[in-house]
């Protein structure tokens, strides 16, 4: 049930009021749920009213290498209501314990929960994942970590928004990280890129 912003802490109305419609932002574990805030832009803040939000979540993780370093990234993607103006995409730096700590935590594939919020209003949504495979997440994120050399979370934070901003729009980058990273290959791909 959708309640009025200003009844949130004030980091969390601060985090809304910055967040992009476009950015999935983790928050870590509340009530024993790792939970990300995604921002609803106000055409669509009726799904906060109606309610029976679904959402798909999918990660991808990577090796880059850049010039001579190697970075361990994750890329998390949400879906809400299979909406493609409704897709956010979240990143953990897994050289970074904190950041592989929730990553670790949300790729439990058990459960997850998301703060869904317009500028008025928002939810705290819990959700079960679906997930059937024969690897587990974890170990993905665990042997990218394995593979990543000695780096700054500055290099990684750029190394993620050059990624990202390489797509036109989040629905594309959707379908870009499942070509990239497919569930066939356990969500992981390895690739190079250049400095310019």
């Amino acid at each position: 049930m959708a309640n009025k912003n200003d009844t949130l802490p004030d980091n969390l109305k601060g985090l809304i009021e910055s967040l992009s419609t476009q950015q999935a932002m983790p928050l870590g574990t509340m009530s024993d749920l790792p939970f990300l805030a995604v921002k609803v832009p106000l055409e669509y803040e009726n799904i906060l009213i109606e309610g029976g939000i679904t959402c798909e979540l999918k990660p991808a993780v990577f090796n880059i290498d850049f010039e001579e370093k190697t970075i361990a990234i994750c890329f998390v993607q949400v879906r809400l209501n299979t909406c493609s103006e409704l897709t956010y995409t979240a990143y953990y730096d897994l050289s970074e314990e904190k950041q592989y700590s929730d990553c670790y935590e949300l790729l439990n594939m058990r459960n997850y929960g998301i703060l869904a919020a317009s500028e008025q209003i928002h939810d705290f949504i819990g959700f079960d994942v679906p997930f059937e495979a024969e690897f587990d997440p974890r170990n993905i994120i665990a042997g990218a970590k394995a593979n990543a050399t000695e780096s700054t979370p500055a290099l990684a934070h750029s190394i993620a928004q050059l990624f990202v901003q390489q797509s036109e729009t989040p629905a594309k980058l959707w379908d870009q990280l499942s070509e990239m990273a497919p569930f066939e290959k356990s969500w992981y791909g390895r690739m190079r890129m250049e400095s310019k």
